[in-house]
Order: structure tokens, then sequence, then C-alpha cells
């Protein structure tokens, strides 16, 4: 599985920038092609506003990648950047792949949306959402939460019977996201769902314009928003071309990050888990090692409530019928702000 990837920034992306404040570093990978002249150099960038980094390298963590601390210049006013770099004469760019925060930080309010599907298979047919999603961008640019945070499914991998999609057609959701999320004014998460990277023959697609996919790796990882941790999990499902499930998360390996992860945050920070959906029970198993204050999540009927109230967990399921929901989180209180159902996006 290849495919040439629009940009050579890896990591930070669009779809998971660097949360950062003015002085520290960030990591930057890079894929390395053919022979660039020098080392590279990047600069962050909002509107007419360019602010330089100075870079550090690293030990490449896979061949043909490098890896570099990206060091944000004291002075850069909190807000979403675009990630410019310039590498052997030629210009690259990660939109929206670094949000810069002020100094203090108390709360947090996001949008969490899930199960996109832009071409959503019906009893009627395939229908179109593409202006449903439109419609929520245009909302969401209006609310101003700090971030959006979509768990998965994005778009959809069959039709009314079940039966995959043509390659080219599930192609077009992944350009169409491409095009079109990026027009988001806050910092924008997505996690996998079990019909983003289903199929060999588009995995690869998804990967180069979402990113991710990095050495075959699982897409799981955590970034800390002042006083809150948020962890994001990879539920992936990969299918063969008759729709039938080969493998799904999650590996042990990804339970292990997720104890290993929580294990190294503070104990006093309010802890948020998203993913598209623990298809096979797997967490409550690791709840007692976690202290989890909420978890996040779409795909269908919301999951073993009783465990998450032992655990005192909140439960952040988003049903189908629901759009999007604005959450407020300050210290260990979560409120819901505004729930929006897809029949309000049209």
């Amino acid at each position: 599985m290849s495919k040439r990837r629009g940009s050579p920034i890896l990591t930070p992306c669009w779809t998971r920038p660097a949360i950062v404040r003015a002085g520290d570093a960030l990591r930057m990978v890079l894929e390395a092609r053919g022979a660039p002249d020098g080392r590279p150099t990047a600069t962050v960038r909002q509107g007419a506003e360019t602010w330089p980094l100075a870079l550090f390298e690293g030990e490449s963590p896979a061949p043909g990648l490098t890896a570099w601390a990206a060091c944000l210049a004291d002075g850069v006013p909190p807000g979403l950047y675009d990630l410019r770099v310039a590498i052997g004469g030629r210009d690259h760019a990660q939109r929206g792949a670094v949000c810069v925060l002020p100094e203090e930080i108390e709360d947090l309010t996001l949008a969490h949306c899930s199960d996109l599907h832009l071409l959503k298979p019906t009893a009627e047919g395939m229908e179109d959402r593409t202006s449903h999603v439109l419609t929520m961008i245009e909302r969401l640019n209006e609310t101003r939460p700090d971030l959006v945070i979509c768990t998965g499914d994005l778009i959809s991998r069959y039709d009314p019977d079940k039966r995959p999609l043509p390659a080219k057609t599930i192609r077009w959701q992944i350009r169409w996201l491409a095009q079109y999320l990026p027009a988001l004014e806050a910092p924008l998460y997505v996690t996998t769902g079990n019909h983003d990277v289903a199929f060999w023959s588009t995995r690869a697609d998804w990967y180069a314009a979402m990113g991710g996919g990095l050495e075959g790796r699982t897409g799981d990882w955590s970034v800390d928003w002042g006083p809150l941790h948020l962890s994001f999990m990879d539920c992936f499902a990969y299918y063969d071309g008759q729709n039938t499930l080969l493998e799904s998360s999650f590996r042990p390996a990804q339970l292990a990050w997720l104890r290993t992860d929580m294990a190294a945050t503070d104990p006093d920070a309010t802890r948020l888990l998203f993913a598209h959906y623990d298809y096979r029970h797997q967490l409550p198993a690791v709840f007692p090692f976690l202290g989890l204050d909420a978890f996040f999540y779409g795909h269908s009927v919301a999951l073993y409530p009783e465990e998450l109230e032992r655990h005192a967990i909140w439960d952040g399921h988003l049903p189908a019928g629901l759009a999007y929901r604005v959450v407020h989180c300050v210290g260990k209180v979560i409120t819901v702000l505004e729930s929006v159902p897809w029949r309000a996006l049209t």
C-alpha cells in the first residue's frame, strides 16, 4: 500500500494539529523526497502574519523520514496557524496544523461530530449529505468552539445492500473531505471508523489525504489543552472485497498504549477519550487504570452505560440522529451547550 501524499509534511497535519505555546517546540516529521538541497526551513502563518520556526534535527522515525524539533518563537499570538516548509527550493503547507495556546487556560469548548457518511446508504438509496456537512461547517464557524473532533466514519464503504462501493466512489468522498473540511476555523481532529480505511484498494488514498497510516502503525495519540488531556484511538476495521470483516481494533498494543498514556498524565488533569466505537467491548477491562472523566464516541447504539456510570465516566455517545454536539469542559464538569440534529442542517 503506497500512494504519494500531497505534502511531505506528515506530522503535524490538518487532521491532527500540534498544540503548543509560544516558545515551545513541536515535533515535525517530513517525508524525504529525492535529494533536497540543504536543510528545510519552516514557518507558521496566519493571514499575512508569518513567524519562523527554529529547526533541530532529531532521530529518523523510519527509513525515508526525517524528524525535527521545531521551536516556536516567543511572542507568537494564540490562534490556529498553517505550517509551511521549504525543502530544496519547493514550498509545502499543512493548513491549520499548529494551534498556539494562550499562557493561561482553564476550560475547553469542543464540538463533537461523528458518522458524517457523505454518501449515506438508506432504504431509498444513497443519500448525498455533502450539503448537510457544508452547513455544519458554516454553523461551527459561527459557534467558534475551541476544537472540532470527528470520531470516524466520515465516508461510507457500502451501498444499501451492503455491497462494497466502487473504489472511485470511495475516493471521491475522500477528496471531498480534503477539499472542504479545512474550511473549519477551529483545530480539527479526526479518528478513523469502520468505513474510512476499510478496503486495501482505497486505504492509501485515505491516509494520503487525511494523514496517519505511517509505517502501518495505528493512529493513537494524545494532546494536552491546558488542564485537559485528550486521547484519540484508531478504530480501524479492515474488510475484504466482499465486505467480510478481517480485523478490527483494538489491538493489544493499542490498549497498552492507552494505559501508558494515562499513567503519564497529570493526576489532576481532566481526561477525555475519543474513539469511533469499542466494537468488541475491550475498554471496560482497562477502565480501572485510566481515571477517565469522559468517553466520546459514535457508530451505533450507546456502549455499556452501567460500566461508564460505575467508573464515573461521562457518556459522550453521539446518536445517529445528531450531526454534532457542543460541550463545555471545566474541571471535572462537562455541560452540553448544544445538540444539533441532521434534520436541522437541511
